[in-house]
């Protein structure tokens, strides 16, 4: 296909050009390319877990690593390496390399027997979601023990991780914009002459998988994320006593004691969060969100809504661009 493409002799632009691609002798090598800037990714990573304070770090890498993933690595651990940390790596076994049930056995071993608490970065969500689901089977917390930060802010795959998946978001909109102009370019033929651009990263997406938790006890830490994972159904403290296998007065002293207010308070402030994260990332209809939250008139929740934010849901979408 590559040879077809260079002997049609039309205006051409990669897109994310892959390992064969990058060598001379390849027919693409000398080709106008976008690709996403991976030292940026590396950077971003790395900053985001030492704003947080962690001592131990790892890095989980694809089965078969391609460049791109490398060079976030690279980054990943230059920076750490810069303020004396180590970082710990996660070989995949070969005979594993196409079985994830088999390769998943080999990755609890490696996450049991690595310090806690331990921030590990993986070069894309679909990987931080794998390390998310090894913990869970071996019951290993996250973030708890583990802090999972992936690449992509792929809001599916990221979302149905749980806990939530932490993404370094990249500016594939700007890569693509940018590949259409050198395509225009060459088609017009205002310029020749290689041309390379890197679209940069434009952040972290903060969510369960690497949050802060300011406590140790076990048991808030566990009911904590059933109360997350659980918010869009309408749940009960007699619910989460049940899954904490404890009376409703315990759970109720030991939430009251660890953070200061009840579980019913809890419960409301992440129900609320989750609404508010449906309000600006879809279009979804209001009464639609109302359901999905258990109750049957949304204006029982758009008066909840205003209270808490200040301004109602219709207010609340237009301000950030969803109108």
């Amino acid at each position: 296909m590559a040879r077809l493409v260079v002997a049609g002799g039309a205006a051409t632009v990669v897109l994310a050009r892959y390992d064969p691609l990058l060598l001379p002798r390849h027919p693409h090598s000398r080709f106008c390319h976008c690709s996403s800037d991976n030292k940026m990714i590396g950077q971003l990573a790395a900053e985001h877990f030492l704003e947080k304070n962690f001592e131990h770090f790892a890095i989980v890498p694809e089965k078969i690593s391609p460049n791109w993933a490398l060079a976030r690595f690279e980054s990943f651990t230059h920076r750490l390496a810069q303020v004396g940390k180590m970082v710990s790596f996660y070989n995949v076994s070969r005979a594993h390399a196409t079985d994830w049930g088999l390769e998943v056995r080999q990755m609890i071993r490696w996450l049991q027997k690595l310090p806690k608490p331990v921030a590990i970065f993986t070069p894309r969500d679909l990987r931080g979601r794998q390390v998310i689901d090894a913990c869970q089977i071996a019951g290993i917390l996250v973030p708890h023990q583990v802090a999972v930060l992936g690449v992509d802010n792929d809001t599916l795959v990221c979302e149905m991780a749980a806990p939530s998946l932490s993404s370094v978001a990249v500016d594939t909109v700007a890569g693509g914009f940018t590949a259409a102009e050198m395509l225009d370019g060459l088609m017009r033929g205002t310029f020749r002459e290689q041309r390379v651009f890197h679209y940069p990263a434009k952040g972290v997406v903060q969510r369960a998988s690497t949050e802060l938790i300011p406590f140790d006890d076990p048991v808030v830490i566990q009911a904590k994320e059933f109360i997350r994972i659980n918010s869009g159904f309408s749940i009960r403290v007699t619910d989460i006593a049940k899954h904490v296998k404890l009376s409703k007065r315990s759970i109720a002293l030991r939430f009251k004691k660890v953070l200061g207010h009840s579980v019913l308070e809890e419960i409301q402030k992440v129900r609320m969060e989750s609404v508010r994260k449906l309000v600006i990332d879809t279009e979804m209809p209001f009464n639609q969100i109302a359901l999905l939250c258990g109750l049957e008139k949304v204006g029982h929740l758009g008066e909840i809504f205003k209270t808490e934010f200040g301004m109602t849901m219709g207010e609340y979408r237009e301000s950030k661009g969803k109108s």
